[in-house]
């Protein structure tokens, strides 16, 4: 094929953009949903990073950092079985994360914050992840 056509092998956005939206078409997968819903959605195909900031309620000062990494696949198998076109990635990553990154703390706590960063902090990059959970990856930091 790439024979046949060498042009497939420079780098076009337009021509890609237009060969996934004709893939999709052809498989059924676009909805009703306004065509710019759809095309950020073929755009963002990166993982979603979860980061829940937690402190003890027995009154220490240590606030303990958990990201967790989910799966563009996972949420968008969940928005397929759950028919969610209407939540965004971020709330989807938040709700299957959740339960078990709090999950792992043996005492009391409450969840300070939450924030969805770009990717993992620096000095996490090399380290395993302390547990995985249901497909995703999650990480501990102490401050």
């Amino acid at each position: 094929m790439l024979r046949e056509q060498p042009d497939l092998r420079r780098e076009d956005p337009a021509r890609n953009m237009d060969l996934w939206r004709r893939r999709l078409l052809i498989k059924g997968e676009i909805s009703d949903a306004p065509w710019s819903e759809h095309m950020i959605r073929l755009m963002n195909m990166s993982d979603v990073y979860v980061e829940y900031k937690v402190s003890s309620t027995t009154g220490s000062p240590n606030v303990i950092r958990v990201f967790a990494k989910v799966p563009r696949a996972k949420i968008e198998a969940y928005r397929q079985a759950q028919n969610d076109h209407a939540s965004s990635d971020t709330d989807i990553a938040y709700n299957l994360s959740e339960l078990p990154a709090l999950s792992r703390f043996p005492h009391p706590h409450w969840r300070s914050s939450v924030s969805y960063p770009d990717a993992l902090p620096a000095e996490l990059q090399e380290c395993e992840p302390a547990f995985e959970e249901y497909g995703m990856r999650f990480w501990r930091m102490k401050n």
